[in-house]
């Protein structure tokens, strides 16, 4: 009986470990934050300032184009990307604003190319350098 519970403790707490391995440090997609983007780039904002859009810790994030590859996200910003990146390495209709604390990615957000540029982003934004560079298709 002892080894029963001893057996079915080790199990428990193995499936919750894969699980916290799993969800833990995982990037969520924040359209709020997109949002909030699109309307300043309407507002003719050129240069839109992250820090004062957002309401989590970060210490680094970077834009990226179309058919980027997790690999190449994570070897730009040397972090670990758990979660959705929004097929962006299939696709060619967005970019992907990629946010890291530490190691890790902590969110990230869809900027269509419908309307905007942002391929004027090829460096690592910072909470001190967080100026998003927006240029606008001539339609």
């Amino acid at each position: 009986m002892k080894k029963k519970v001893v057996i079915g403790s080790f199990l428990v707490l193995l499936i919750l470990l894969v699980f916290a391995s799993t969800f833990l440090h995982r990037a969520t997609e924040d359209s709020i934050l997109a949002k909030r983007i699109e309307e300043q780039a309407n507002g003719g904002v050129m240069k839109i300032p992250l820090s004062t859009l957002t309401n989590f810790d970060w210490d680094q994030a970077m834009v990226f184009g179309p058919y980027t590859s997790r690999e190449m996200i994570e070897d730009s910003l040397n972090i670990t990307v758990k979660g959705s990146i929004q097929n962006i390495d299939f696709r060619d209709d967005l970019f992907l604003l990629v946010f890291a604390n530490g190691k890790y990615a902590v969110k990230t957000v869809e900027l269509p190319r419908k309307t905007f540029d942002f391929t004027n982003n090829n460096f690592i934004l910072t909470p001190t350098y967080d100026g998003l560079n927006v240029d606008r298709y001539l339609q």
